[in-house]
């Protein structure tokens, strides 16, 4: 009709899911919602749009990070398996409700921790053994200190700088220490659990691999055996020599590990053949 004004889409609301398809209460998982609209268009036609989930707002993600930083401290204490929700939401100093606003449930914890644990401890490597691909990085300034000793520096000098790099990188505290051990055995006892913690362990000592691969490197010599063997029996050293710091009270907890690691790289090691 001349004249008439046409009406504005109309929206109605089709359903509320999560993103896997199961109906769930909204309320209590707020993120997790995708609602559909059925959208008819000005033209008479039918069409669906989604609305994906809004971007989690910075007080959601401070309530994430105390729950993250209760649960850590539960599960140093208790274990993984002995840890409950309740536990965790009185030491966030939060309900229930907070904690299922932003978990499914103890699991969804836990893989959210181990990222956010090795996240940390990546960022730690970086700070003390230079960024992945940086060349030589902080280990080279390291060991071009170590060269520039008074005359007669040796090799003894060289590898010192390395294994000095290499400790710093691994914080030596108690709490890591606990959790990077339960998060490890949990993965063991629960395999089908493991592969957050597998990936990003992985992360974590394919770094220290490259790391002792610059450094073998710089010192002219080459690995007889593979380099992620050399990171993993390195930072086994490592944490040995934490742990058996803590249980004796100990004020250096890389005094073992000094020890040890210069004679694991000559072990694993040998001199470049000259051409």
């Amino acid at each position: 009709m001349p004249g008439a004004v046409l009406p504005g889409p109309r929206i109605v609301r089709k359903r509320v899911a999560p993103c896997c398809g199961t109906a769930y209460d909204t309320k209590v998982y707020p993120i997790r919602q995708r609602i559909e609209y059925d959208r008819v268009s000005e033209w008479g036609m039918a069409v669906t749009v989604e609305a994906r989930e809004p971007i989690r707002s910075a007080r959601r993600d401070a309530t994430r990070e105390r729950v993250l930083d209760a649960a850590r401290e539960v599960f140093a204490e208790r274990g993984v398996i002995g840890a409950t929700v309740e536990e965790i939401c009185d030491r966030a100093g939060f309900t229930r409700g907070a904690f299922y606003s932003n978990f499914a449930d103890k699991d969804d914890v836990l893989e959210a921790l181990i990222e956010r644990e090795h996240a940390r401890l990546l960022g730690y490597l970086d700070a003390h053994l230079g960024p992945a691909g940086d060349g030589a990085g902080a280990l080279g300034d390291a060991l071009a200190e170590a060269a520039a000793m008074p005359e007669g520096a040796d090799q003894a000098a060289l590898l010192g700088a390395m294994v000095e790099r290499i400790l710093a990188s691994v914080p030596g505290d108690r709490l890591l220490s606990l959790v990077q051990t339960e998060l490890e055995i949990h993965a063991v006892r629960q395999p089908a659990a493991s592969r957050a913690f597998l990936e990003a362990d992985a992360r974590f000592r394919a770094r220290i691999s490259a790391f002792i691969e610059r450094g073998i490197a710089l010192l002219e010599r080459e690995l007889t055996v593979d380099a992620s063997d050399v990171a993993d029996a390195a930072v086994a050293i490592v944490e040995r020599s934490v742990r058996r710091a803590l249980l004796s009270g100990a004020d250096d907890p890389d005094a073992m590990a000094r020890e040890v690691l210069p004679a694991l790289i000559l072990a694993v090691s040998r001199p470049v053949a000259a051409d």
